[in-house]
Formats: C-alpha cells, structure tokens, sequence
C-alpha cells in the first residue's frame, strides 16, 4: 500500500513538472516573440491613467500649425521665416531652440539667412537628423542638415522606433547615422547622455494637453506673452493634420510628433527611467507558479499564486513612481493560465471526490449512488420536507445537526430495512423492491402522521410537513429516476396530498408548454397571436371614451388558447417583453385611429411587472408613440396591484418617467393584493381600477357596496378617477353612476372584439353609447 502511494505520488509530481515545464517554455516564446506587446500596452495605459500628472512647464512646443500656415503660405517655408522666427524665439527670452525639422538646402538667399540667425546664438540651437527609409528601397538613408547649419548647431536625433499602432514607446539616447553619432533631442533637452543604442522608455502619464504651447503665428506676429518663453526650451515642429507628422501617444489619442519629443524629454528632466524589460517579472512568476503547482498546503500555495499576481499588476505602479518600468505580460500569462489549469484540474479532483457522505447527516449521499451504477432494479421513493431551507435558516450553526437527527430516526420507520439517502435541500431517497409499494403507501401515510408533531430544536417547536414520490421506470438511468421521483413529490405536495406516483404521460402537458413558447415568436409573426378590445364607457354620459387591449391567441391546430396561459408562460420564460411590445404597437395604432374621431379617447394596456425592473418599457413606449404620432395622453398603462411594486424604487422611478412623458397610469385589479393607502399615494397613477369580483355581487352584497362606495371616495380624494371592471348588468352599472365611478367596463358594455367590430360601435358621440 505505501509503495503504491509513493508510486502515485511520484506519478502526480512528474506530471505536475510536465505541465509546469511546457508552461514555462511557452510563456517564454511569450515573451520573445512579443506576443503580448498590446496587453502590455493596455496595462501601461491603465498605470499612466493612475499616474497622470501635468508637465514641468520646462519645455514649450511652438508649432507650425494651420493658423501659421494661413498667415505665412504653405509648407516648406522659405528659410527667411525660420530665420525670423529663431531671432524672435530668443528676443522673447527662449534658453535654446530645438528644430524637429530637417535642413536640406533649398532657396540660398534664405538658407544664408537662417545660417546667420543660428550663428548669433551659438550652443543655443540643434537641429534634427534621422534615416530616410523610402528614397532608396532595401536602403536607410542618413538625413543630415547642410553643413553650414550643422557647423553652427548640435545635430541631435528624432528617430525612434515606430510600432504597428503608429507610436513610439522608447527612444534611443544616442544614435549613429553614417559617421555622425548624435544625442536624441530628448536627451539633449533633458541635459542628458547615454550609450548608443540604449534605450529609454518613455512616460506617458505627463498629460500632452499640459504642454505649454505657442504658435509660429504669433512668434512671427510678436504677441507673445511676456516670460512665456524666458529660459525655456523650445521645441519648433509641425503641428497640422496636413502635413502629416502625426502619431498615436498611448491613452492620449492622435498627436504631431512634435508632443511625443516633450514627453520624453520631461521623461528624462525628472530622472533617467530604467527600462527592466519582461525578464525580471517574468523570473518571478516562475517562482510563484512553482511554489503554487508543488506547494503541499493547497491554501497557501493558492494564496501565494493569487499574491503573485497582484503583485504582478499592482508593482509596476509603484515601480513607475521611481520612474522604473516593466513589461508584465509573459509574467501575467504565465501566472494565470498555470493558476487556470491547476484550479480546474484540482477542481474537477475535488468534484470527483466529494459528497459521499453528507457530513451533518451522516447518510450516504445522492452523489454515492449515482457512481455506483447507471440502473437499479428497485423502484425509488424520494421525500420532500417542505419549508426544510426556511426551518434551517432559523437555526443556530449546530442546531441544523439536532433537526435532521430527529427527521432521519423518523424517516427509518419508514424506509424499513431499505439504505436512506440524503439529497440536496433537505431531500431524501431510498430504493426498494416493488412488491412492498402497496405496503409502504400505509407507511407514507403513518409518516406524515409521525410528522405533524412538532420538532424541537433549540427550545423551539417546528411543523415539518413531507410528501413522498415513486418513480418505478427501472429502464431510466437513476439521474433521470431521481428527479421523476422528486417532482412526484412536489406534485404531491402541491395537490395537498401524501404521496404520487411519476407518471410519464403527464410529461405531455408540460412539452406542450413548453412548445407553445417555442411558437410564440412564430404566432406573432403568423398573426395569429391578435389583440382584441374591451369598450369602456363613461357612466355620467354613456360614451364609449375607451378601450382596453387584450391579447389573444388564435392557435393553428389546438384553437383558442387562454390567455393566463401563454402570457404566464411568457412572464416565466423571459420572453414577455417581446410580447408587450407586439400589443403596445397594436394598441397605439388602434388609438391614433380612434383619436381621429375624438381627441379624448384613450387604450389601456397591461403591462407586467417584470418590465419595471429596467428602462427597455420606457424606450419602447417611446417607440411606439413617436411612430404612430400618438398623443402620449392618448395611452393607459395598467399596472398589476403588486407588492412587489411597494418595494421596487426602480419601478417607481420608472413610473414616474412614464407619468411625466404624459402616458397615463392605472393601477389594475385593485382589490385582489395588499395594497395600502402609502402604495397608493406613491404611485404615480391617475386610474384606480377596481377588481371584476367587486362589481359581480354589488347588487347583493352590502358589504362589496361599502367596500366600493369607500374605494371610490379614495380614488377621488387622492385624485384619481375610477374604473369598474365586469360590469354585466344594467343595474350594476347603474348603482355604480350613483356611487360615482366614472368609468365601467364589462359584458354589459360590451366584450373583447376586433377592432374593426370596435370600430363599428365606437363613436364620439354620446347620444350613439349604450348606457345600460
């Protein structure tokens, strides 16, 4: 037994170094082939958000710009310009003058001159050098000034290394071009020096917008502000999308390249930054997935895994404020995809493993029974404790122990000599032959008896009500069994009865369920999902002023279908948004055609719950009001009595948007919920509704008739107008016009038709309107 531990553990460390090796390697390629060069880049961007600062003020950007372009003509310019704009750089105090510009020679009058404007300024001036790398396929061509400039200024670089995002991250101290070995114009700036080749990164977090900036324009003009340029550096460059000098600055957009120069010489004016590369993170992260993957205390190897990396992304941060800077991406893919990897694969261990025993119970579990086997001969009784998960929350932390002790001593009358199984959610299983079912009905029945006495637990008493179900599809794998059986129970419980049995024929209504949300969609397309409207008359006058819509469903081979049904369903399964919004187009075109005839007429639609919980019922509202033209007055929004609403603060805002778009609000089925006189003063309705089940026994009923004419006087008294529903009668309606209400809606007015019957009756005139 220990040589085979051994072996298996052996096993298990090989492999472990197996995964960590190629892990290892590939992160490495990782990282030489740069692969993560744009992760690295968007974390920077990250860190320089963190980090933004405005710049020193040291260094001023005068740029060629469109304004100069106006006023002096197009680029290039005459060399006389330049001349003037050096001589007026240094009148208004500027220490030196750097030219991001190449001096090729062009006209000699103003070539001469602009040598002679250098030459009153020695040491105060430099010029740019770089490669040209088109004139000349295959070939990098050195662009160097003119020997005339380059003998009274310091030739200095403006090359840098341009990524595929067109943007420069780095920027070389020194470079050569043929046998001139310059200082780049930042390190000249910044007063600094490097070797040839090394290179410095450059720190984006200086915010470009801060650069202190001038145009040529009004150098050339002399309005410059006084000491806006006294002992400065100034860097001259273009800055015009038509000259197209223009890069991308990370996290800052698109940029002349005259900008990235300041950057990176207020780069090197804090202190020259050290650039570590990806090799030191990535050295690191080895260690820590090391120790993660072979650590024997799985909770500290994982702390030290998830420590690895947020030191990872948190240290280049304070590494950056001492102007140190990192790549982290090989570092990053190496620590999370092994901290992945070994997650899932310990995980999928774990779930390989758990649950054989439940450890309050001590029963054998669910879990257990389903890796002993696919099939059982016996037929499986499975137990539901209703209100087991509301009992146990009650509980103190060991008082959940004490309950299920007591439930299992109880269940084992009944389960005989059968194994009881613990499920999840206070669930309970056990198997036995099928000759005992018509015995063990009798023991169903005595449990339940068994368990109308209360539990004690923790000085309190709990009911603890169980029902029991039967699967018998022995052919069924046990997966399926167990939940056939469980939802037998549940059926059980639901009917108020002991015990059932699962019958598979009863799968049927629930397909056909389940079928008809699939067709949903299709009916609504098909027409044969419509909507039908309900008159509503005005009581005092006998008017039809509106009507409620109504959403049938005319299905092609079952028929009408009701309407609680599929709109239920549609509530259930997420999909009643779709619906509402099929009856809101509906609705809005009947009235904009019913408004037409009289101004005041307006179509009520309900609309669920469900909806108030985000803003897509207000755009769609929106919606269907701006397309039919529909005065927003000309539509009622009925809102289910709900207490759910009470709570809802999103809802109520949302009503109120509604309310103030103009739409109309009416609270429906007053009467059924538990709506209380603060749920109606909060919202926003102007309709109270009142429940059909009223007005069916108001001839009858003294009770309904005070419970109406108090409802009624509520309404008003908060400013609303009240609708009577099943109105069937013309003396309902008539005791109603005594009471008040204003508006009735029921068989008696008329019933759901199509609107082209509606049409047929409806008419703004009085004197047409039944009045019952």
């Amino acid at each position: 037994m220990r040589r085979s531990r051994i072996r298996r553990n052996s096993q298990a460390s090989g492999s472990k170094r197996k995964l960590l090796g190629w892990l290892v390697l590939l992160s490495l390629l990782f990282g030489l082939v740069e692969f993560g060069q744009p992760f690295d880049l968007a974390l920077r961007n990250l860190r320089d958000k963190a980090r933004a600062q405005p710049t020193s003020g040291k260094v001023v950007v005068v740029g060629i710009d469109d304004k100069a372009l106006a006023q002096v003509g197009p680029w290039q310019w005459n060399r006389r310009e330049l001349a003037s704009l050096t001589e007026g750089l240094f009148a208004a105090g500027a220490d030196r003058v750097f030219f991001d510009l190449y001096f090729k020679p062009m006209e000699r009058g103003g070539d001469r001159k602009f040598v002679e404007a250098v030459a009153r300024h020695p040491g105060r001036v430099f010029v740019a050098s770089g490669l040209d790398n088109y004139s000349r396929p295959g070939q990098s061509v050195p662009i160097l000034p003119m020997p005339e400039i380059a003998g009274k200024a310091e030739t200095v670089s403006v090359m840098r290394w341009i990524h595929y995002w067109n943007g420069a991250t780095t920027v070389s101290y020194r470079r050569q071009f043929g046998s001139h070995d310059v200082r780049s114009m930042e390190a000249a700036i910044a007063g600094v020096d490097g070797n040839r080749g090394e290179e410095f990164p450059i720190d984006y977090s200086y915010r470009i917008s801060s650069v202190p900036y001038i145009s040529a324009a009004d150098i050339l003009s002399g309005k410059v502000q006084a000491n806006a340029l006294k002992g400065k550096a100034v860097i001259v460059g273009v800055n015009s999308a038509l000259l197209e000098d223009i890069f991308v600055a990370p996290g800052q957009g698109r940029v002349a390249g005259v900008f990235v120069i300041a950057i990176g010489a207020e780069t090197l004016l804090k202190q020259p930054p050290i650039g570590l590369g990806w090799i030191p993170p990535w050295l690191f992260a080895v260690g820590t997935t090391a120790w993660f993957v072979f650590g024997r205390r799985r909770r500290i190897a994982t702390a030290i895994g998830a420590a690895g990396i947020a030191a990872l992304l948190a240290f280049p941060l304070l590494l950056e404020h001492f102007s140190i800077f990192v790549d982290v991406a090989p570092a990053l893919f190496l620590a999370i995809v092994t901290m992945i990897i070994v997650g899932w694969q310990r995980f999928g261990a774990a779930k390989q493993s758990q649950g054989a025993i439940n450890p309050v119970s001590g029963l054998k579990t669910v879990n257990a029974l389903l890796r002993e086997g696919l099939s059982d001969p016996n037929i499986l009784v499975a137990v539901r404790l209703r209100r087991f998960a509301d009992i146990v929350s009650t509980l103190p932390p060991d008082g959940e122990r004490d309950l299920l002790g007591q439930i299992v001593s109880r269940l084992a009358m009944g389960a005989g000599q059968a194994q009881l199984l613990h499920g999840d959610d206070g669930n309970f299983f056990w198997l036995m032959p099928e000759a005992e079912l018509a015995s063990v009905v009798d023991r169903f029945k005595a449990l339940q008896l068994i368990f109308r006495n209360p539990i004690r637990v923790s000085e309190k008493s709990f009911d603890v009500e169980v029902f029991f179900g039967v699967d018998r599809e022995i052919h069924m794998p046990l997966s399926h069994r167990l939940a056939s059986a469980l939802a037998a129970a549940h059926a059980a419980s639901e009917e108020g009865g002991c015990w059932k049995i699962h019958d598979p024929s009863a799968t049927g209504a629930r397909e056909w369920a389940l079928s008809l949300l699939g067709e949903l969609d299709q009916a609504i397309d098909a027409g044969h999902i419509w909507v039908a409207y309900q008159p509503k008359m005005e009581l005092a006058t006998g008017a039809i002023v509106g009507a409620e819509a109504l959403v049938r469903w005319t299905h092609a081979t079952r028929g009408p279908i009701d309407p609680a049904e599929f709109v239920e369903m549609a509530e259930r399964h997420g999909r009643i948004d779709r619906l509402t919004a099929f009856v809101l187009n509906d609705a809005a075109r009947a009235a904009a055609a019913a408004v037409a005839y009289d101004p005041g007429f307006a179509i009520s639609v309900n609309i669920s719950p469900q909806l108030l919980a985000t803003r897509e019922v207000v755009d769609m509202v929106r919606r269907v009001l701006r397309k039919h033209r529909l005065p927003a007055s000309a539509l009622v929004l009925e809102i289910t009595e709900t207490a759910a609403m009470v709570e809802g603060q999103t809802a109520l805002k949302l009503l109120e948007e509604l309310r103030a778009m103009g739409v109309e609000l009416s609270i429906d089925d007053y009467g059924t919920g538990m709506s209380t006189l603060a749920y109606l003063r909060r919202i926003p309705a102007n309709e109270l509704k009142v429940d059909k089940r009223f007005a069916a026994s108001l001839l009858s009923s003294p009770e309904d008739q005070a419970v109406m004419r108090s409802t009624i006087e509520l309404a008003h008294t908060l400013g609303m107008h009240v609708v009577a529903e099943g109105v069937e009668t013309a003396e309902t309606l008539q005791m109603l016009r005594a009471m008040g209400c204003e508006i009735g809606q029921g068989y008696h007015i008329g019933r759901p038709m199509e609107w082209l019957s509606f049409m047929d009756i409806f008419s703004p005139r009085p004197s047409r309107a039944a009045d019952g």
